[in-house]
Formats: structure tokens, sequence, C-alpha cells
């Protein structure tokens, strides 16, 4: 048996569930995912075993309820963790069963996350980092096996520890690349993932005032959950503002399935990310759903998308919302021109999909 614990993600994550579960459970292997969600969503199959427990429980007690259940399970062979706060759920386990094989999927780079985030001073946060990396370190030798979401653009600090390590990037799932029928190319524009302050919001809000000025058609819907109610409140004010009511929706996440259809109405997709720590060294998963689905991107000029794409992208400077209004009007003005969207669709069927790197990841469980 394979277990599977999260304290932090929905349980269909696209990359917890979505992929990876559902390709242990194709490849024949029993799952028990153990999730700590305010979602009731139930997932189990015969298959697959899903227990919830809510936010009501703090982590710490999460990591007891998880343990106790992973411990009266029989011929467990692997445990993989999708967090830094369960590293200690690691060596409970391990401790027992010692011949466990342990994984720990690294989503993020933690350190940029903090600096991202972090609203202490310099020196305050660069000792809390340092503490962090401490206390991550003394977990790490009950870890088998690392997983990385993004590229090693820079040292990602792990290759000291001597672990294993394979990257496996949020590719999409080849049955969602779809190439849409011609039709008439209406300037609908769409953002999709969290709503928060580093994503660049403001500035695409901004920007898209000043498209509609030429383009008096063009939509833009914002797909997601805000991060604050605070920056909720801020965004709506500014589209009222700017007299964008019309202009711009925004749409509540929906369960994941769903987000592909919401995707397929729209022709032009928006990453308009700031240059943050966290965007300097994180790939946007939604950078391949929009390759694979879209006619056209424009994106943040940043490092970690242009590991993945060139010349099939219309650019924009971080930050610049004059300047991303510029990228936009020229990926309306140019949405007959289907050279850009066809060398995307090529990207992802033949390099940039889940079922290429599938393997890679099956292989750790065999």
């Amino acid at each position: 048996m394979v277990v599977v614990v999260s304290c932090s993600h929905y349980p269909d994550d696209e990359r917890i569930y979505q992929k990876q579960i559902c390709s242990l459970i194709k490849n024949g292997q029993r799952v028990l995912y153990i999730t700590r969600s305010s979602s009731n969503l139930s997932l189990s199959t015969k298959k697959l075993t899903h227990i919830n427990f809510g936010l009501k429980f703090p982590v710490k007690k999460f990591i007891v309820k998880a343990s106790d259940e992973i411990l009266k399970r029989e011929k467990v062979s692997h445990l993989q963790i999708h967090e830094t706060d369960l590293l200690p759920l690691l060596k409970i386990v391990k401790k027992i069963l010692p011949n466990i094989f342990t994984i720990y999927d690294v989503h993020e780079n933690m350190n940029a996350l903090y600096r991202t985030f972090s609203q202490r001073n310099l020196i305050i946060k660069e000792i809390a980092i340092i503490k962090r990396n401490l206390n991550e370190a003394k977990h790490l030798k009950f870890v088998d096996q690392i997983i990385l979401a993004n590229p090693i653009i820079d040292d990602s600090g792990y290759l000291k520890f001597k672990i294993p390590i394979i990257v496996l990037e949020n590719f999409v799932e080849k049955k969602y690349i779809i190439k849409k029928k011609d039709m008439h190319k209406k300037p609908n524009l769409i953002y999709h993932g969290h709503l928060g302050p580093e994503r660049g919001i403001e500035n695409l809000v901004r920007a898209m005032s000043i498209v509609v000025e030429t383009f008096y058609e063009a939509k833009l819907s914002l797909l997601g959950s805000f991060r604050t109610k605070s920056f909720e409140i801020k965004v709506k004010n500014l589209i009222k503002n700017l007299s964008l009511e019309k202009n711009i929706y925004i749409i509540e996440q929906v369960p994941y399935g769903l987000v592909w259809g919401i995707l397929l109405k729209n022709t032009i997709g928006v990453i308009p990310f700031d240059k943050t720590p966290l965007t300097e060294s994180c790939v946007p998963t939604k950078l391949f759903e929009m390759m694979a689905s879209l006619d056209h991107i424009v994106a943040s000029d940043l490092a970690p998308i242009r590991y993945f794409v060139d010349d099939s992208v219309f650019w924009f400077k971080p930050g610049d919302y004059n300047s991303l209004a510029r990228a936009i009007k020229s990926s309306i003005v140019s949405l007959k021109d289907d050279r850009k969207k066809n060398k995307n669709l090529n990207l992802v069927s033949k390099r940039y999909n889940w079922n290429v790197i599938e393997n890679n990841y099956l292989n750790l469980f065999r």
C-alpha cells in the first residue's frame, strides 16, 4: 500500500490527486490518501481509501491522527508527504516501520515563499528562514527521496544532503490538449490561479483599462480565490473606479474538472506575475494549461517561464501595466495568426505533458 498525506491542499489537487494518485491507481497500487481540508469531498474508490480531517485539527494533532491511520494498516511500502510541516510524520512512522520508503514532494521554494509573503523586517525574516532550514534539515535523515516541482534553476539547497532528487513538473495531462476548431476569435482573456498582490492582479486590471480604449469588446475573467478579504475589496474597488464592471468578471474557484470548460471559452491567457523571490524560482502550473487550451499567452518575463517557452508567448516587463497592456493588444491583433498557438500545442503534445514524465514518478514505487 502507498500512503499519501497532505495538510494544506484541497483533496482533488491537480498535482497530488489528479496526476500522482490517479497514476498510482491506474498502475494497480492501493492508496491510502489522508488530507486535512475544509472540503467535504470524498474520493474513495475500490483502490483508494480517502480519509479527511477538518481544519479544526492543528497540524501537530493531524500528524498524530495520520500516523495512527498509517500504523494500523498492513503492508505499507511507501509514504509520500506534500508539505514541510509533515516532516515529523516521517520521523514517527520511520521509527516504527524502518523499511518504509519515504518521499518528500516539495511543491515550491519555501525560502522564496517566506521572503515573498513575510511582513517582518529583513534581518528577522532571514533569521526565521535559517531556523526553518535547520528544522527541515534535522528531519531530512528520514527522507529517502525528494521530488521537486520546479527545475533547479538555482541551488535548491537539497543537493548537499545527498538524497536522491527527481524533478516532476506540473505538466498537463495529455487528454486535456485540445486543438480548437476555427471560429470567430473574440478577445476573451482569462487569469486562473490565486488572486493575491504578488500575482500582479492590480496591474492586470489597470492594463485592461488601457486595452478597452482600443478594444472595447475585450473581456477578462479572473478565475480563482482571493488570498485575503482586504485584497478582494481592493481589486473590486479598482474595477469599479476604472468603470470596468462590464469588462472584468470574477469567477469563484471551481473543481479542477470544470476549469477546462472555462478555459476553452477564452482565447488569451494572462500570467501577470510581479517579480518576487517566489515568482523568480517557481514555474506557474497555469502556463501548461494555457499552452494546451488557449490561442495566445501573455506572460511576465520571468526566468522560470522562459525556461519552457520563448517566442510562443507575448512577453511584458514585470510590474509594468503599460507594458502589459501593449502585450495584450499585440495578442488581440494577432488572434488570427496561429503560429504561436501551434508551437505551444506542439511543445505540450511532445514534451510538456504528464504522460511523458509519468513513469519517472511510478518508478519510485516499483
